[in-house]
């Protein structure tokens, strides 16, 4: 083939490829291909001219041909800087590139211009030497810009960026062997097939079928991308609707929780008019209006999604609102021994423009919050100042428990918890915090978070109180309404019942003091205090507020069961559960797991912590008196069962449960100091690692004898051993088994084995005689 022929070739493959890559930019409008297009068109023309002036074998004395021969591939270069920056975004990928491809794209035009006006005042101009090495160095300059670029671009590691630098590699490799073979040929003879534009020609070829991959490439990319927007907008259409249904559903059942409510809270009120003292009225009343509180949140959210909820602006004294609703809070700060104050740094409120409702709502909704998560011995603290602005800045700080970096982003998103801390074993809505930010914004406001782990959390609130931004809202009355004036209707949780009494009832009736011990862990006052109610008439009952203090109580006083919550702050209830079985004190002690997760799953959990029985709330009173009494009359039967079988040899049992290892422990101390006539129950709970208290309580639970009776227990087995075995005398074996005095070991006996020493016979022997 000769390069005549191989130019045909050519020029068709790049024309096809030109009118398809072109129709592509008209139908899709991406600059790429327009560039694309441009840059094939000028090779197509520059090639063009070559053939004329091949196969004619005249030159075109006129401008035309000196100037194609040099402007269309310099013009080519100038629509390959383009197309990179349309291909690539280099003004975002790779700025400094983008700026040393424009500047070039100057210098190349500019050099154009200057050849267009040589070839026409000078026609010698493009045959002399110098015009040649002008055009050369500009070749170099196009060839050291592009390896630049080249090289800058490989290190994005993109693959579009592959396409590119490999298309472009090629044509400079057989650009740069074109430009050698130039100077080397003496005679470019067109029967030749290798000639220096036959490695240009392969260059440009190799470089557009690159170009048309990557440009197949992206347009799939930029399909995908689109697919992708496209299910993303479905899929955020999708969760609007489904976000509706569930405010519409919410909204529907607020509505419907509302009218018996309002039936419960009517005769309840009456009852406690006629019976202000009655505790069960009030804690009935107490919860009824705190669900009352919680399905108004869920109205108020479903109105602010519906755009119903405006502001109501009214007239009035904002420092002394904020004083009002802070105090509203000071019984329930008292109750968990938390400092509450209120600071008010500035006098500029007193006469300001607020929505009382709105700014009760919000306020009581962070109180309500921080005391919650603030444990006994902390401070919350309600500051109020003026921005400068004169906007109202309220601070709500506490020394609670912090919220980590992490979930401070997503604490105001709708039904969002903090996971993995402390408060995540706090019940909750995950409405409150939500509510509060879109009040806010209604109020045309802001509130903002600081908060550090262990540290505490501020809530800043800013509002606009001033008459100039309410001017279209400000009602006409002056007063505020009747339910603003009475905080407590609305408030969810501050009018909470104070915490009773944690001083066990065996202090105050020591005709009780025989009744089993219950001790009651929930952090909820009310429920503690209806479980009291309940137990109370049968049991000795004290209560604790998490699990850290149900712990600690039930080391300290060993109760016979204990009735826990699972969701608590600091120890949640399945913890509890799993250290009070680990340790050796309380190791025996039967817990009742009382919660509102009631899912197989979560019963097998309460299980596997060590739980002895499991109720769901809301629970029958009369099935948890009934579940307590069994627990308590197994251990009854585990009692009676360590009194018959285990002390018959104290040495020689089986043991396998931690009761009976407790035991078998004991009797190994004991039978240590058998002989020690002056060994005390206080060195024998020394011995134990516990207190004397503790021994008792333990030893009373499992074998209905406190620490004195069992260790005179275990002497006496002993004897009655030593006695079988004939070993040696009443009077020795009294000495030997810890009994300073002959009468009092007689009389023991006696009492235990029914016989006195002298007469006493095992079992064995007895029935071997009447054989």
């Amino acid at each position: 083939m000769s390069y005549e022929e191989f130019i045909l070739v050519f020029l068709g493959g790049v024309g096809m490829m030109t009118l398809y890559i072109g129709a592509q930019a008209l139908m899709t409008g991406d600059r790429a291909y327009r560039y694309y297009a441009a840059y094939a068109f000028c090779w197509i023309i520059y090639f063009f001219f070559k053939v004329v002036w091949t196969f004619g074998d005249t030159r075109v004395e006129s401008v035309i041909y000196p100037f194609g021969r040099i402007g269309f591939p310099m013009l080519a270069y100038v629509f390959y800087y383009r197309f990179a920056d349309a291909f690539l975004d280099l003004r975002r990928l790779l700025p400094r590139i983008f700026w040393l491809f424009r500047w070039m794209e100057y210098v190349l035009l500019t050099y154009v211009a200057a050849e267009l006006i040589s070839c026409l005042f000078f026609n010698d101009w493009t045959n002399s030497a110098a015009h040649e090495w002008v055009h050369t160095v500009m070749r170099l300059g196009v060839a050291i810009v592009s390896v630049y670029g080249i090289t800058q671009a490989w290190k994005q590691r993109n693959q579009l960026v592959y396409y590119f630098v490999t298309g472009s590699a090629l044509l400079l490799l057989f650009g740069l062997a074109s430009m050698v073979l130039s100077f080397t040929m003496l005679d470019e003879s067109d029967e030749q097939l290798i000639s220096p534009l036959f490695f240009l020609n392969i260059g440009i070829l190799l470089e557009l079928l690159c170009f048309s991959l990557g440009l197949s490439y992206k347009n799939q990319q930029t399909e995908i991308q689109k697919i992708t927007i496209e299910q993303e907008v479905v899929r955020e259409r999708e969760q609007r609707e489904l976000a509706q249904l569930k405010t519409q559903f919410f909204t529907n059942i607020s509505h419907e929780f509302r009218t018996p409510l309002t039936l419960i809270l009517g005769p309840l009120t009456d009852l406690l008019q006629n019976n202000p003292t009655y505790s069960a009225y009030q804690l009935m009343h107490r919860n009824a209006s705190r669900l009352l509180a919680l399905v108004n949140q869920l109205l108020d959210l479903s109105k602010l999604d519906a755009g119903q909820l405006r502001p109501d602006i009214k007239p009035g004294n904002l420092t002394e609102w904020l004083r009002l609703l802070t105090g509203s809070f000071s019984s329930m700060a008292d109750s968990q021994t938390i400092q509450l104050s209120f600071i008010s740094e500035t006098n500029s409120f007193d006469s300001a423009y607020f929505d009382w409702d709105k700014v009760e709502k919000i306020i009581t909704n962070l109180l309500a919050n921080a005391l919650k998560f603030t444990p006994s011995g902390g401070v919350v603290l309600v500051q109020l100042a003026a921005s400068p602005d004169k906007q109202a800045l309220i601070r709500i700080q506490d020394t609670g428990i912090g919220i980590p970096a992490d979930q401070q982003a997503r604490i105001f998103e709708r039904f969002h918890q903090v996971a993995n801390t402390p408060s995540s074993n706090i019940a909750g809505t995950g409405i409150g915090l939500a509510l509060v930010r879109e009040l806010v914004m209604v109020l045309k406001g802001s509130i903002t978070i600081e908060s550090r782990v262990a540290q505490g959390t501020t809530f800043t609130v800013t509002l606009p109180v001033d008459a100039e931004t309410w001017a279209d809202s400000i009602n006409s009355s002056t007063e505020p309404t009747t339910d603003e004036k009475t905080v407590h209707s609305n408030l969810p949780d501050f009018d909470a019942a104070i915490q009773p009494s944690k001083v066990a009832v065996e202090v105050n009736d020591e005709n009780r003091t025989e009744l089993p011990l219950l001790l009651i862990i929930d952090d909820n006052a009310d429920v503690r205090q209806y479980i009291h109610q309940i137990m109370a008439p049968t049991y000795r009952v004290i209560e604790a507020m998490d699990g850290q203090d149900g712990l600690k109580q039930a080391t300290d006083t060993i109760p016979d069961i204990v009735i826990c919550d699972w969701m608590m702050p600091i120890m949640n209830g399945v913890v509890f559960c799993q250290t009070l079985k680990a340790q050796p004190t309380t190791d025996h002690i039967p817990v009742i797991m009382l919660t509102a997760k009631a899912t197989t799953e979560n019963r097998i959990e309460g299980f596997s912590g060590g739980a002895d029985d499991y109720l769901a709330k809301p629970f029958n009173p009369a099935e948890l008196r009934i579940r307590v009494e069994n627990l308590l009359t197994q251990r009854q039967k585990l009692r009676e069962r360590f009194s018959q079988e285990l002390y018959l040899k104290p040495t020689n049992v089986q043991v396998s449960s931690a009761e009976e290892i407790f035991l078998q422990n004991a009797i190994r101390i004991i039978e240590h100091h058998l002989g020690e006539s002056s060994f005390s129950a206080e060195q024998f709970a020394d011995e134990l690692n516990l207190s004397r208290m503790q021994l008792h309580r333990k030893l009373k639970s499992l074998t209905n004898q406190s620490a004195t009776e069992f260790v005179r227990h275990v002497r006496l087995q002993r004897a009655a051993d030593l006695l079988a075995a004939r070993s040696a005398t009443v009077s020795e074996i009294a000495f030997t088994v810890g009994f300073e005095s002959l009468s009092y070991f007689s009389k023991s006996f006696k009492e235990q084995f029914g016989v006195l020493p002298s007469d006493y016979e095992p079992i064995t022997q007895l029935a071997s005689r009447t054989d």
